[in-house]
């Protein structure tokens, strides 16, 4: 199984999952950016399940409209893998600049990235 789309409530994110050879997943407005205005969740059709990850709270969750007003991607971008669809930084790492977002935490070499098609 395979990550085919996600949400997240503070530090618990689902990732929804899909067959691994699954190619063709796709969802409303999925070609529309910034994707956190415009795109629905993956079709229900190509959801096979899903995993609820609990981040610890030592960590923080960043998505890709994190830091910005209007990202600059949809949800096409994910699924061709241009950007990942999380990504976990420990906050040590992260200390109190408050306008740390998902760009500096891309950038970053110790943050753990999720990507849609990262096997589950």
């Amino acid at each position: 199984m395979k990550i085919i789309d996600w949400e997240r409530k503070g530090n618990v994110v689902r990732f929804y999952l899909g067959d691994d050879d699954c190619k063709d997943y796709r969802g409303d407005d999925w070609n529309d950016a910034p994707y956190e205005h415009n795109a629905g969740r993956v079709y229900d059709e190509f959801i096979k399940g899903h995993a609820d990850i609990n981040i610890p709270f030592d960590y923080e969750v960043y998505e890709p409209a994190d830091g910005c007003a209007n990202s600059p991607y949809c949800k096409n971008d994910m699924r061709e893998r241009k950007v990942p669809c999380i990504v976990v930084a420990k906050t040590e790492d992260v200390g109190s600049d408050w306008n740390y977002g998902f760009n500096k935490a891309v950038a970053n070499p110790n943050t753990r990235k999720y990507y849609f098609g990262d096997k589950i």
